[in-house]
C-alpha cells in the first residue's frame, strides 16, 4: 500500500489530532492592515466588506469631502456602529503616520484624475487596491503613466491593482477562467444586461437619465455619460489570448422612454433617456474575435450576464439577474486584499492581472474552505 501524505504530522496539536500544512499558516498570519482612501458610494461599502473579513484590520481612513471628514468611520461609511477610526482630510499625514500594508482606493473612474493619489500612496510605501476602472488594465491606454507607477511601484516595494466587477471579473476574468476548459478559441462575446432601478444615482447619472437624445451625445462626447472600463476588458482578454488586434472600436447610444417616466431621483419625459446601450469590438483577421455589449436601463427586461465562447468545445453561460455590481465590487476588493499584500509584482502587467485574480479568488477557497465562512 502506498503511504500518501496529506498533511504535516511531525508535530500534532495538543488535542492529539494532526495539523494539516497547508491549514495551519491561514491560521496564524497576522492580519493585514487597511487604510480606506475614498468613502463614497463604494468605498463605504467596500469598508463594510472589510468588516467582515478576518483577515483585515482597518487602520486608517482618508476623504476629504465635508460629508466625511472628521466623522467617525463607522457612521461616515454606515457600518451602524462606530470604530474609532476617524475619517481624515490630510492624506498625506494619513499615509505617514499609520503604519499599513495596503491602501484600499475608491475615489474616481479616471486614471489621469487619481494618479496624483496613486503617486501618494506608493511615495507612502504602500500598497493600492484601486477601484478606478481606467488602472484595471492601463497599459495599452496610459503607456507612459503605466511605467512610471510601475517604476516608482518597483523602487518602492509596493503592488498596484485596479479591480472590481466590470472591469475586473464579469466581462474580462470569468471569461477567461470559461477559456481554460476549451482549445481552439475563435471568439469571445459577453451581454451584460443591468436594470438601474436597482442601482444607485451616481451610476444612474452615468447612464445619462434624464437627459434629450442631444444632451446625451454631448455627454457621450465629452466622457461625462458612458461606462468606463468596456476597452479595459477588451484589452485583458486580447493579451492574456496572445491575440493582436487590429482595431478596437467603441459604440454608444440611449435607450429612449417610450412614454413617461418617474424615479426615486428622475422625472423623466418621452423620447428621453433612461439608460444606455455601448458595445466595444476587438477586430483581429478581419473579423470580431472580441465583443463585449452592455446596456444598462430603467426597467430593463430579463437581466442578465451571459458569457459565450465560440472554441472546440463551445461553451455558453447565463448568469439570471446577473452579478450585482456595487456588492460584487466591494466584496472583490474586500477579497483581494490579501493576495495583493502577498504577491510580488509591482503595477500589475498585462500578464499578471488574470493571474492575480484568480490567486485572489484561490484564497478566498482557502478560507471557505478552514473557516466554512463566505467572505
Amino acid at each position: 500500500m502506498s503511504d500518501t501524505s496529506f498533511g504535516n504530522f511531525a508535530g500534532d496539536s495538543p488535542g492529539g489530532r494532526p495539523t494539516p500544512w497547508n491549514v495551519e499558516p491561514y491560521l496564524q498570519q497576522e492580519k493585514v492592515r487597511t487604510i480606506h482612501f475614498g468613502i463614497g458610494a463604494i468605498g463605504a461599502q467596500v469598508v463594510r466588506a472589510c468588516l467582515n473579513n478576518p483577515q483585515i484590520e482597518i487602520v486608517g481612513a482618508i476623504d476629504s469631502h465635508p460629508s466625511k471628514s472628521g466623522r467617525d468611520l463607522g457612521e461616515a461609511a454606515g457600518v451602524g456602529r462606530t470604530l474609532g477610526i476617524p475619517v481624515h482630510y490630510d492624506v498625506d499625514a494619513v499615509l505617514k503616520d499609520i503604519y499599513a500594508d495596503i491602501v484600499v482606493h475608491c475615489t474616481s473612474s479616471s486614471l489621469t484624475e487619481v494618479y496624483p493619489q496613486l503617486n501618494q500612496i506608493v511615495a507612502a510605501e504602500k500598497s493600492v487596491i484601486s477601484s478606478c476602472e481606467e488602472l484595471a488594465f492601463s497599459w495599452v491606454t496610459y503607456p507612459e503613466i503605466s511605467q512610471k507607477l510601475d517604476q516608482r511601484a518597483r523602487d518602492s516595494g509596493v503592488r498596484i491593482l485596479g479591480s472590481g466587477v466590470n472591469p475586473g471579473f464579469v466581462m474580462d476574468l470569468l471569461p477567461l477562467i470559461m477559456i481554460t476548459t476549451v482549445q481552439q478559441v475563435k471568439a469571445v462575446r459577453v451581454q451584460r444586461v443591468v436594470d438601474l432601478n436597482t442601482r444607485r444615482i451616481q451610476l444612474q447619472r452615468k447612464a445619462g437619465l434624464g437627459l434629450t437624445p442631444h444632451g446625451f451625445q454631448r455627454g457621450a462626447a465629452d466622457g461625462s455619460i458612458g461606462h468606463v472600463g468596456l476597452r479595459e476588458s477588451v484589452f485583458m482578454i486580447a493579451d492574456t489570448l496572445g491575440w493582436r488586434l487590429e482595431d478596437v472600436n467603441e459604440t454608444l447610444e440611449p435607450v429612449l422612454s417610450t412614454e413617461r417616466r418617474k424615479t426615486d431621483y428622475f422625472s423623466i419625459e418621452k423620447g428621453y433617456a433612461i439608460g444606455l446601450r455601448q458595445t466595444a469590438r476587438g477586430i483581429m483577421h478581419s473579423h470580431e474575435a472580441i465583443r463585449l455589449d452592455l446596456e444598462m436601463a430603467l426597467g430593463a427586461r430579463d437581466a442578465r450576464d451571459v458569457i459565450e465562447i465560440d472554441a472546440e468545445p463551445s461553451v455558453r453561460l447565463v448568469i439570471p439577474g446577473g452579478v450585482q455590481g456595487d456588492a460584487a465590487t466591494a466584496a472583490i476588493l474586500a477579497n483581494c486584499v490579501s493576495a495583493v499584500s502577498r504577491s510580488h509584482f509591482s503595477l500589475s502587467e498585462p500578464s499578471e492581472v488574470p493571474r492575480l485574480s484568480c490567486e485572489a479568488w484561490v484564497a478566498v477557497l482557502v478560507v471557505v474552505g478552514t473557516s466554512g465562512r463566505i467572505l
